[in-house]
């Protein structure tokens, strides 16, 4: 069986789903299966290897042999075979704090493009058991529709030597020993809860183990600074901004302490990656992410700060603790494979009929 994926993700600049695309395309050249992928324009160069695989989309979907399309999005696409799409979890639908106008009007144009992809695709795949049952739950009409296609971490997505590592953190203008949160500083992230934790924490942990705030923080940047200023952080801070695709792993090799203090997730895949690069993660007990990170972390509440606060020093002043976690961390990233995702969308596709 052929799979058509849509790699339109992979024409655009770094985002989440480029990196979902780049797990399924993966697991399927460990399974074996032949694929093409279909996009609108220019791959990005770093998937230059893919070329021979892409095709432009208006040729592909009126000759093609593909058995299959598979999206790592959910557009409602209209094709001559079955589709199937993704939708990571019901986050947009979920309390927030953002003005009460504001959530209304996300949540109904999400409502509106998750019925259309629903009502269009032959299957819609999530990534965990909680975020299915969410989307059941919210969609009770297509909940025989939803099936569960787990990620896992890039097998290339390794502690790198110290020496890469160096020469990488050097060129985000970092040094190693920071505690780190890495990800789009989005609402639900609850990337400022973290940074009042911080600013709680003793005085020698914060000197010795500054905040890095890494991601995308284009539409937060007033209020991130400005926040540090009231908080008095400032000096403590860092904000490389969005990560090089060949420099994540040195960023999380660098980390003293992984912290993803979450309000809401569908998988929850940088602890996993935290993890596989034998940093010590503390991690919100929210939605999925205790499903996915089993016993491997420590948890902690993100709506009570001070819970916050106490584990990141207690992880900070504990050795054997952090060791405790880095080994708990190894094992649960074992347990999420390419065959193992394999499995899990070949069962979707042998489903389709």
């Amino acid at each position: 069986m052929k799979i058509a994926f849509d790699a339109r993700s992979w024409e655009q600049p770094p985002h989440s789903l480029r990196r979902v695309l780049g797990l399924l395309v993966y697991t399927a050249q460990t399974m074996g299966w032949d694929f093409e992928l279909w996009n609108t324009g220019p791959l990005q160069p770093e998937f230059a290897a893919f070329a021979p695989h892409s095709r432009p989309w208006a040729e592909a979907r009126r000759v093609t042999d593909a058995a299959v399309c598979w999206s790592p999005d959910f557009p409602a696409l209209a094709l001559p075979m079955p589709v199937v799409a993704t939708i990571h979890d019901i986050n947009p639908l979920l309390p927030d704090r953002r003005p009460a106008l504001a959530r209304a009007w996300r949540a109904f144009r999400f409502r509106r493009k998750a019925a259309a992809a629903l009502a269009a695709a032959r299957r819609v795949v999530t990534s965990s058991q909680d975020a299915r049952g969410r989307l059941a739950a919210e969609f009770p009409a297509y909940a025989a529709k939803l099936a569960v296609v787990p990620y896992f971490v890039d097998p290339a997505l390794r502690r790198p030597a110290k020496a890469g590592r160096d020469a990488a953190l050097d060129r985000l203008g970092l040094q190693p020993g920071y505690i780190l949160f890495f990800a789009s500083l989005r609402r639900h992230k609850n990337w400022d809860g973290l940074m009042r934790a911080y600013a709680r924490l003793p005085e020698p942990i914060r000197r010795e183990h500054p905040l890095v705030l890494a991601g995308s923080f284009r539409r937060v940047e007033n209020e991130v600074r400005q926040l540090a200023a009231e908080l008095n952080i400032g000096p403590h801070l860092r904000l490389p901004g969005s990560i090089p695709e060949d420099s994540v792993a040195a960023l999380y090799a660098g980390a003293f302490l992984f912290v993803f203090p979450s309000f809401m997730e569908g998988f929850g895949l940088p602890p996993l990656e935290a993890m596989a690069c034998e940093v010590p993660v503390i991690a919100t007990n929210q939605t999925s992410v205790p499903e996915i990170l089993g016993e491997a972390p420590l948890y902690i509440d993100p709506y009570d700060t001070d819970s916050l606060t106490a584990a990141i020093a207690r992880a900070a002043q504990d050795g054997a603790l952090r060791a405790r976690l880095v080994e708990a961390g190894l094992r649960r990233v074992a347990e999420f494979t390419p065959q193992h995702t394999g499995a899990a969308m070949l069962r979707v596709l042998t489903s389709l009929g």
